[in-house]
């Protein structure tokens, strides 16, 4: 396994964490976990390590990080109400279980989208913010970036399923 998705991977086993830590300490782990995600995306690019292995451990590390925070936040500490955590649930699995079905039926596992990376790093700086000084505006714009984002991953799922496979020449 290489040094990026080992990152990745050490960000997905310590996320459950949170679950059991006080308030602080879950928004200190938070924090940290959330900038593993930047360092394992540098690092695969730097050192020229991208593996399908990290096209899914990288996202998926982030979505067990996000809805474990969302979670934490909504019913342990009563925070942030269940609509943001829903909204964010509903397009991860939405996103997971697409690029699953992309890869059984085109053989290739689907790189993040753009527009998902940039939901991903909002999220993760603006959750830290609300909740430190309860910056309630922060919370509209992820709203929209999670609809953007599931429209965007919907449009290239419909595209990608739409292209026909020509069998080759004999």
């Amino acid at each position: 396994m290489n040094l990026p998705n080992l990152v990745s991977l050490t960000r997905l086993l310590l996320s459950p964490l949170m679950l059991f830590l006080e308030f602080l300490q879950a928004i200190a782990l938070f924090i940290l976990l959330a900038l593993t995600d930047a360092l394992d995306g540098f690092l695969a690019r730097r050192l020229k390590q991208e593996t399908d292995l990290g096209k899914v451990l990288d996202p998926l590390a982030d979505k067990t990080l996000l809805l474990i925070a969302l979670y934490v936040l909504t019913y342990r500490f009563q925070m942030i109400e269940p609509a943001l955590l829903f909204s964010l649930l509903f397009r991860d699995l939405f996103i997971l279980l697409g690029g699953g079905h992309i890869y059984l039926t085109k053989g290739f596992v689907p790189k993040a989208r753009m527009l998902g990376k940039l939901t991903t790093a909002y999220i993760s700086f603006a959750i830290p913010l609300y909740v430190l000084f309860k910056l309630e505006l922060l919370l509209y714009p992820a709203y929209i970036l999670i609809s953007l984002s599931f429209l965007d991953y919907l449009l290239f799922y419909v595209k990608t399923l739409s292209k026909v496979k020509l069998a080759p020449d004999p």
